[in-house]
């Protein structure tokens, strides 16, 4: 382990009590994001609103840094509650109709199929791109699927339950010539791995914290291309969406400029701290340096695993298409037992799909896992 991930590993005293292997469901919360919530507790409590200026000033710090998380302009960064929250603005701010078509991935998580299905009330299409046999969907098979009447391609970065990652760069190039929208549920990628969304074309993309950036539930990003601002509708508008919100208000008020415009109510400010910890974390440690460490990681967890006669459920082909999760069925086919046992003996993980999912971050070691395998050969 390097040094700059030796040092992310000191972030995380759940290591001293627990294998954790379960960011793909909900990460262990760093010193640093408890620190800064900690002390934005302590000045509400000392201060009440009296350090608002502040708390605004953290605000855009957040903005900025998510910016340069995503490869993105802080004007297109707007600060959500939820990955559902992003999509669902996606999916009431688009002008969907009959004829017009929606392309989603077969079993994807429900978040990113149910607003989607709901067009369907105006006539819209929702259209599924079939995971291959092996459980792959490379870039090739969505772009097949892309019709003249195709509006919006609404696809995850990683897939929840197998892990598959999807090629965006190639799927954004490949949209370039053709009218339709590309939007992207990043949740379980954005945090491992890193991103450009103006290179790969990105018009849309959503995120909440709590998975792999290791901060919060309930505070996440939303990205919208400067270029796609107009085309989409802010379907929640209220106060906060209008310029000069601490004036008052009279009919025919524009909306801000940007992505803030989505921003319509009152966020949480304690979490709006916490956010802005764990993106001064995943920025010191650098996603192009993490990714690599998981994905050593995961090669180990399948490489393990398969000599102790479980079955892998996660398609690895190519290491682009691997992520930090990987879905493995055990060889008594009993997925929830296996959880419940090793959850008795300090280990963290899910059942998914008939399986067990293990999701390790870049601070999780190859120790750690050896000591996974020798409890599972002591449970057979």
């Amino acid at each position: 382990m390097t040094d700059v991930l030796a040092e992310l590993r000191t972030e995380f005293p759940v290591r001293e009590s627990w294998i954790y292997l379960n960011h793909a469901a909900v990460a262990p919360l760093p010193n640093c994001v408890v620190a800064a919530v900690n002390a934005f507790l302590r000045d509400a409590n000392r201060n009440g609103s009296t350090g608002f200026a502040h708390w605004m000033s953290v605000r855009e710090q957040v903005r900025a840094d998510a910016a340069r998380l995503l490869g993105a302009q802080p004007s297109e960064v707007a600060i959500t509650t939820s990955t559902s929250q992003g999509l669902l603005t996606v999916a009431e701010g688009l002008e969907f109709g009959p004829g017009d078509e929606i392309l989603v991935i077969q079993d994807d998580f429900p978040a990113n199929l149910i607003p989607w299905w709901r067009q369907k009330r105006r006539g819209a299409e929702v259209r599924v791109v079939p995971r291959r046999a092996d459980g792959r969907v490379p870039a090739s098979d969505v772009l097949a699927a892309v019709t003249p009447a195709t509006k919006l391609v609404a696809i995850p970065w990683v897939l929840y339950d197998t892990g598959f990652r999807l090629d965006l760069p190639s799927i954004g190039a490949g949209l370039v010539d053709h009218p339709a929208l590309f939007c992207v549920d990043a949740i379980q990628g954005l945090g491992a791995f890193p991103i450009d969304v103006e290179a790969a074309h990105i018009d849309f993309l959503s995120a909440d914290s709590h998975k792999w950036m290791l901060g919060m539930e309930g505070i996440g990003l939303f990205y919208v291309r400067a270029a796609a601002l107009e085309r989409l509708d802010a379907p929640f508008t209220s106060w906060l969406s209008v310029e000069d919100p601490f004036t008052p208000w009279e009919p025919g008020r524009p909306l801000l400029p940007d992505a803030r415009r989505f921003e319509y109510a009152s966020l949480p400010t304690m979490e709006i701290f916490g956010l802005g910890a764990c993106l001064e974390l995943l920025l010191r440690t650098d996603p192009a340096r993490m990714g690599p460490r998981v994905l050593e990681l995961t090669d180990q967890l399948t490489a393990g695993l398969q000599h102790l006669g479980w079955t892998l459920r996660s398609p690895r082909a190519e290491p682009t298409e691997n992520s930090g999760i990987v879905l493995a069925t055990p060889p008594d086919r009993d997925a929830s037992t296996w959880v419940d046992r090793l959850a008795e003996r300090g280990v963290s993980v899910i059942p998914r799909a008939g399986g067990l999912r293990f999701s390790p971050h870049a601070w999780n070691t190859a120790e750690e896992l050896e000591r996974l395998f020798a409890l599972l050969r002591e449970l057979a």
